[in-house]
């Protein structure tokens, strides 16, 4: 009896190590994920820039079964060391691809900021996913 309980604690102790040997090594073997973990969504592109007017545009593509698509765009401007509203646009989408875009006129030598605000449902579900983009226009 004390033969078989020596045995059994020996093989708990040893286990017990082993787990913990291993426990850091998983630890340092496991990168950081840095993919978005978008449960709604497939893929999200932006564009902000000024080629001739300024302009935010914004596509997304939801996984199979999304039945809406809403996405909001604000641009701003730095005045006076302030975030100051310049345009603006809500789009909403039946289905699963969304697009929308805003136009505004820049002006030379300013800061800018595109605000992109998408949600994405599914079986009546809400995603909700937040891009911010910033442009110098010289």
């Amino acid at each position: 009896m004390k033969m078989r309980f020596k045995i059994m604690s020996a093989a708990l102790a040893v286990l017990t190590m082993l787990m913990c040997a291993t426990l850091p090594i998983q630890a340092a073997v496991v990168k950081p994920d840095v993919e978005p973990n978008w449960e709604n969504t497939s893929s999200i592109d932006i564009l902000f820039g000024f080629p001739d007017d300024g302009y935010a545009v914004a596509s997304i593509i939801g996984d199979p079964g999304v039945t809406l698509i809403i996405i909001d765009i604000y641009v701003y401007k730095i005045f006076d060391g302030a975030w100051v509203y310049v345009a603006g646009n809500h789009t909403t989408c039946y289905g699963q691809v969304g697009n929308a875009s805003c136009q505004f006129t820049p002006v030379k030598g300013t800061y800018y900021r595109a605000d992109f605000m998408f949600t994405v449902t599914k079986n009546g579900c809400d995603e909700i996913i937040d891009k911010s983009v910033y442009e110098n226009y010289i």
